[in-house]
Parts: C-alpha cells; sequence; structure tokens
C-alpha cells in the first residue's frame, strides 16, 4: 500500500511544480515598478537595496525601473546627509515620485 500511495503522489508533486515554475517566470517579467526621483543637488547617487540605480541628473524625466516589493532607498552627496526611506509593499505597475532635497553637511 505505501508504495501505491508513494507512486500517485509523485505525479501530483511534479505536476504542482512544474505550474509553480511557470508562474514565479511569468511574475517576474512585470514585477516592476517606476520610480521618479526628483532631488537637489542633482549630481546625488541613488542607491536601491545597496545597489547604485542612477542620479539626480537623470532620474527627473526618466523613470527607475525597480523590482516590486519593499525597497530601501539612500541617495547621497558628497558634502550632505544622506537621505534614507523605505518604500513599503509597492505592486507591479505603480509608479512613484520621490522628492527632497539633500542638507548639506557642516563638515
Amino acid at each position: 500500500m505505501r508504495k501505491l500511495l508513494i507512486s500517485l503522489m509523485l505525479p501530483l508533486f511534479v505536476s504542482l511544480s512544474a505550474c509553480a515554475s511557470s508562474a514565479i517566470q511569468v511574475r517576474q517579467q512585470d514585477a516592476y515598478f517606476d520610480l521618479y526621483v526628483v532631488v537637489e543637488p542633482k549630481d546625488a547617487v541613488i542607491l536601491i537595496d545597496d545597489e547604485i540605480f542612477g542620479t539626480g541628473n537623470t532620474t527627473k524625466e526618466t523613470p527607475l525601473r525597480v523590482t516590486a516589493g519593499t525597497k530601501r532607498v539612500e541617495i547621497r552627496c558628497e558634502g550632505y546627509h544622506p537621505f534614507r526611506t523605505t518604500l513599503e509593499y509597492i505592486q507591479p505597475g505603480e509608479v512613484y515620485t520621490l522628492s527632497t532635497h539633500l542638507i548639506q553637511s557642516e563638515f
């Protein structure tokens, strides 16, 4: 009886894992949102999840294409305090604009 149960479950398991795999591939293709960043100074570097995505010079008119989900955003520029925020639960296809002015550092 045990062998029969295993042989019946194995094809079902293989079939389900094949479906899950194709569903994940479809979601990854459409799992992006657009992020416009307007920042002063314009040469500030934009990092998302510790990866450089661009600068303020390019992201005002052209959005960054970012994978959906919760993202840590940091904007840095030499001589200024960094700006940090978290974008939570961002859904695919959404469009966001992040605007900030960095504060000049005294040091």
